[in-house]
């Protein structure tokens, strides 16, 4: 179970996040989000040590990820607008690309299968700002996923809802902003290691599980 610690707006706060477990950190570039960053991408960010960074944009110029990605020293980005699957290609594919998907009423599951091709997916709450809201979908829009997709979840997660979600659901990986703030922007180190501890804690207990079955049934 991947946990992306999102939204993050300074250094402290990304190590935090890395000290308490996390898999990856992600920093927001696009204007319209309340976490923005700014560009040209903050030196900071490409000199942090730690996990694996991620980098969210949402309906900017390819070659605008592309700088940014090299500003910054991103492992991973994360596409959070109506790019097509060809942008998501171009960028590097699967190894290198999260798609967000926005979930209202309803999931084109057709069009989730284009952009498994080429990314990784993301379920997130639709909104117009890209995210960060802290509102939960209906989470059994996704339960009737097609067999083999694997996909992270997104979307008013928090430490008393997430472990919940995982057991739910059953999503590869986590991810949160709001959820894990004191304020806009600014993590709260509880919340975020509350959080890691729900979900590593779902794991662990079926992982107990798992060996209790196998040892009774040898």
């Amino acid at each position: 179970m991947t946990v992306k610690i999102c939204g993050v707006t300074n250094a402290d706060d990304a190590r935090t996040a890395g000290a308490e477990g996390a898999d990856f950190v992600g920093f927001v570039f696009f204007p319209s989000s309340k976490r923005f960053l700014g560009l040209p991408a903050p030196a900071w960010i490409r000199a942090l040590a730690g996990p694996p960074k991620i980098g969210v944009f949402r309906d900017q110029d390819e070659e605008v990820v592309r700088r940014v990605r090299e500003e910054a020293g991103l492992d991973v980005v994360q596409l959070h607008g109506s790019e097509p699957p060809a942008m998501c290609q171009a960028l590097g594919g699967r190894a290198r690309v999260i798609k967000a998907v926005s979930v209202d009423s309803r999931v084109d599951w057709g069009r989730v299968k284009e952009y498994d091709a080429v990314a990784r997916i993301l379920f997130d709450t639709a909104s117009p700002s890209g995210g960060g809201t802290g509102s939960v979908f209906d989470w059994r829009l996704v339960s009737g996923a097609p067999p083999g997709l694997e996909f992270w979840l997104a979307g008013g997660l928090t430490p008393e809802n997430v472990g919940r979600a995982v057991a739910e659901v059953r999503p590869v990986g986590v991810d949160v902003a709001s959820g894990v703030e004191a304020a806009v922007g600014r993590k709260d180190a509880d919340k975020v290691r509350r959080f890691i501890t729900a979900v590593r804690s779902v794991q662990t207990f079926e992982r107990s599980n798992v060996l209790r079955f196998k040892g009774g049934s040898s």
